[in-house]
């Protein structure tokens, strides 16, 4: 069948979660249907990436659509005025008058270029149209009803809100507004698709319970392309441990806050040989305010394979609902991972068999020591996250879930493929 992709990322580089999702699940089924993916490009450097997707998956057409309406594409000068307005700020303005913090309000007007797209895409016919990410949810209002709709909801954004003001508070109330305004219009526009896959049982169970009449059904990614699930497991901890995360993602900032103000000093009393790699694009800002003799910033890493194994993985994260790609990552490598509740969400592995769930931060530290110092503890952890993963996040086993998936919508709709 021809499915339309309509999308706000582009699914490369394979440097963030949203990415390698997008990316190893087009893989995946880029043989059984044709697919043709629609999405904006705000950098200049985004060609690049869309002739090096035409190579890594040939079966699928990509069409990048240049927003020139986004401040990436405004003049240089004007950029670089703007970054030096906004140090200058951060500079003079006190902790006392900054603004408190907010969760991300995700709804915007998609570009007129991009509907022109879209628009000529669907004049070539599609069987499905299926949207992903919640940016582009609003879509649903404008794409036409004789076309079944999917909508792919890697994380349920009004949860995230709720986690944001619990994590960081909400003295003002204003967050506590947003969280109640973006949660009207994420059911609202929910309702204009006759599907939503979301990747969790969880996220699942979450919107069944709300007034949104299409089916809503849990089918997570599969383990990113790029790792091998099929490398050996080495024999035991090297001394390094990993923070993988990129900082333009709100959650993982304050994920990194808490981990080295709260849990790292007290793994480092205990380990001082210990080091801890934070992996992932970094302004350079963050790395002069956090970096320190055992913290090293290495950017993105393209082979994260050979970097991660031997290693443990800490994953403190408070905010946010879906999986966690970097489990993942961490599982099917053998990597044993230490993670907060919310951190480990939707994926099928128990605290104590394939990875440690700590919320306190004391436990945290506590567990991840441990880890440290029980070989029999990181091996056993190790063996049974990697058999978890080929379990029940192979390719193979995503395929089947999602062709599923697009043969119930269509027969939900009564809607016969070409």
């Amino acid at each position: 069948m021809r499915i339309l992709v309509i999308t706000p990322y582009l699914p490369w580089p394979l440097n963030s979660g949203g990415n390698a999702a997008q990316f190893s699940t087009l893989k995946c089924l880029a043989r059984d249907h044709q697919f043709v993916v629609v999405c904006p490009l705000h950098q200049p450097g985004q060609l690049a990436a869309i002739a090096q997707l035409k190579r890594e998956l040939p079966e699928v057409r990509f069409v990048g659509v240049a927003d020139y309406s986004q401040p990436q594409y405004r003049s240089r000068f004007l950029q670089i005025a703007r970054d030096i307005y906004r140090s200058a700020r951060e500079f003079f303005l006190s902790p006392a008058n900054s603004s408190p913090p907010l969760p991300d309000y995700p709804f915007n007007l998609a570009p007129a270029s991009l509907l022109a797209a879209v628009a000529l895409e669907l004049e070539k016919g599609a069987d499905i149209c299926q949207v992903e990410f919640v940016e582009m949810l609003a879509l649903g209002a404008w794409l036409p009803k004789n076309i079944p709709k999917l909508f792919i909801h890697p994380q349920i954004h009004f949860v995230y809100a709720r986690r944001f003001i619990e994590a960081k508070g909400d003295a003002s109330g204003y967050a506590g507004y947003l969280e109640a305004v973006i949660r009207a219009q994420e059911v609202a526009y929910l309702n204009f698709f006759e599907a939503v896959v979301t990747f969790s049982r969880e996220d699942q169970k979450i919107l069944q319970s709300l007034p949104i009449s299409g089916e809503v059904i849990a089918s997570p990614f599969p383990v990113p392309a790029d790792i091998h699930l099929g490398q050996e497991i080495p024999d035991g901890f090297d001394g390094s441990f990993f923070f993988v995360a990129s900082e333009t993602h709100s959650p993982n900032r304050d994920a990194l806050e808490w981990l080295l103000a709260s849990i790292w000093p007290k793994i480092s009393k205990a380990l001082p040989s210990a080091t801890l790699q934070i992996v992932g694009d970094w302004t350079e800002k963050t790395k002069r305010q956090k970096a320190g003799p055992a913290i090293v910033f290495t950017g993105f890493i393209e082979d994260i394979s050979s970097t991660l194994q031997g290693g443990i993985m800490l994953v403190p994260v408070r905010i946010g609902s879906g999986i966690r790609v970097k489990i993942l990552i961490a599982l099917a490598l053998g990597v044993p991972v230490v993670s907060t509740t919310i951190g480990n969400e939707g994926i099928e592995i128990l605290d104590g068999r394939e990875i440690l769930l700590r919320d306190d931060p004391d436990d945290f530290a506590a567990a991840a020591i441990e880890l440290a110092r029980n070989p029999a503890l990181w091996r056993s952890l190790a063996i049974a996250g990697k058999d978890a993963v080929q379990k029940n996040y192979s390719p193979e086993t995503v395929r089947i879930r999602r062709n599923q998936i697009y043969e119930r919508l269509l027969a939900r709709t009564g809607v016969q493929h070409k």
